[in-house]
């Protein structure tokens, strides 16, 4: 069996112990042990930790503020891509606070990928649907209209509706075109 490393959360370096040997009550309460340079340096240590009234504000969204953060975290595409959204985060903070600016900004900007999504397939369900002069597009299936009340014809099915031949069924506009009427078979269909 081979060796396994074991995982080391220093990456193989000796830890380095900022709390000292006065870590635990029962250590620091022992008589004699406890001098007072050690007290010295477990005051300065606690010091260390506590945290100021501007570390308590501190934010994420300062945190992403800073040109070096976002240096490191993003790449220089995204930076470029994401320099509007952040004008118009900065410009509503003071109006709409930090949070709030924040969310407007990402809704604005799913909404202008949601805008530019609806226009392209409306675009392409208008403009690019299949039809019989070409062979890709989205087809579309449309169902025959019900026979109503108001229909003089009401209650048998509209004559004008019916499909009473095979060329009937799935003409994809072939039997509407101008185009297609003016089109002659080049080999006789009748001998």
């Amino acid at each position: 069996m081979a060796d396994i490393p074991n995982a080391s959360n220093s990456f193989g370096k000796k830890p380095m112990d900022i709390k000292g040997p006065f870590d635990d009550v029962r250590r620091r309460t022992s008589p004699g042990l406890y001098k007072d340079i050690d007290r010295a340096y477990r005051a300065k240590y606690l010091k260390m930790w506590q945290i100021t009234p501007k570390d308590q504000t501190y934010h994420l969204f300062n945190l992403w503020d800073n040109p070096d953060f976002r240096k490191e975290r993003l790449n220089i595409l995204r930076r470029i891509w994401q320099a509007p959204g952040q004008m118009v985060e900065h410009a509503l903070r003071p109006v709409l606070g930090m949070k709030k600016a924040y969310i407007t900004r990402f809704m604005l900007g799913k909404a202008m990928w949601g805008l530019g999504a609806i226009w392209y397939g409306s675009y392409y369900f208008l403009y690019a649907k299949h039809d019989w002069t070409r062979e890709g597009g989205w087809r579309i299936k449309e169902s025959k209209p019900m026979t109503g009340p108001n229909n003089p014809h009401f209650p048998k099915p509209d004559p004008t509706l019916e499909r009473s031949s095979p060329s009937d069924y799935f003409t994809n506009g072939f039997k509407q075109s101008e185009a297609a009427a003016k089109i002659s078979p080049s080999t006789p269909v009748s001998w």
